[in-house]
């Protein structure tokens, strides 16, 4: 009020100094009081936030339009989960020799190195909150990283999962370029898992993933998720078909 009535450039400088102590103040309360009630200071970051969704025409399911939450769930899970609770035939597993039981060989450092450097830091945390970056940063220092490898080999050497594991949040995104969303099969439903337990899984993965096509367990011609078949090689087997 001061400065709208004298219009003195001491008085508006004044005004700024106290609107920025008073933006700190507010915010300092505001980081203090997450840091210390909720022990999640990634609260504040922004990729946390619920994200403003892109209009879209309602989705319809069987002729009925979802105009509620009730009816959307039913949409998505009978889309999603078509193929739970058909029974399953391990009878084609007999035909498949079993080999003998190798002992199990602890992981090593460049193992853990490996699996984080081929995991990008743009990927969306988990219930956790816990980014590949941050378990970068905090594999960079090597007693933190002998303490993943210890978690991951009394995983291994005890048979337990832990539930933290377990935790999943499901996200439902609309497939890109669709000229109309009004169908559950124009999305996609992604997992996000806890990140510490992705990482266990990727190791697990590679050394099965070795173990495997050293000892022959994969079929030769089978491309999709495995190493070291790449397109070309899929290309030289269509070609030989032709």
């Amino acid at each position: 009020m001061t400065y709208r009535s004298f219009r003195l450039q001491e008085d508006w400088s004044e005004f700024r100094c106290m609107t920025h102590e008073a933006k700190h103040n507010f915010f300092d309360r505001r980081i203090q009081d997450i840091a210390n009630k909720k022990a999640c200071p990634w609260d504040l970051a922004a990729w946390v936030k619920q994200r403003q969704l892109l209009s879209y025409e309602a989705i319809s399911f069987q002729g009925q339009p979802c105009n509620n939450v009730d009816s959307l769930w039913g949409a998505l899970d009978s889309t999603y989960n078509a193929a739970n609770g058909r029974p399953v035939d391990l009878s084609v597993l007999d035909a498949v020799p079993s080999l003998p039981v190798w002992e199990w060989k602890p992981f090593s450092m460049l193992e853990l190195t490996q699996a984080l450097h081929a995991c990008s830091s743009m990927s969306a945390p988990g219930p956790d909150n816990v980014t590949w970056g941050m378990l970068k940063h905090l594999s960079a220092n090597p007693r933190i990283a002998c303490l993943f490898l210890g978690i991951v080999e009394a995983c291994i050497q005890v048979g337990h999962w832990p539930a933290h594991f377990k935790e999943s949040l499901l996200v439902i995104i609309p497939k890109p370029g669709k000229a109309s969303y009004s169908t559950p099969k124009l999305f996609r439903p992604i997992v996000l898992l806890n990140m510490l337990g992705k990482l266990v899984e990727k190791m697990l993965s590679c050394c099965m993933q070795f173990d495997g096509v050293h000892h022959g367990a994969f079929q030769p011609n089978q491309f999709r998720g495995i190493s070291q078949h790449s397109t070309e090689d899929a290309g030289v087997f269509l070609t030989h078909l032709i």
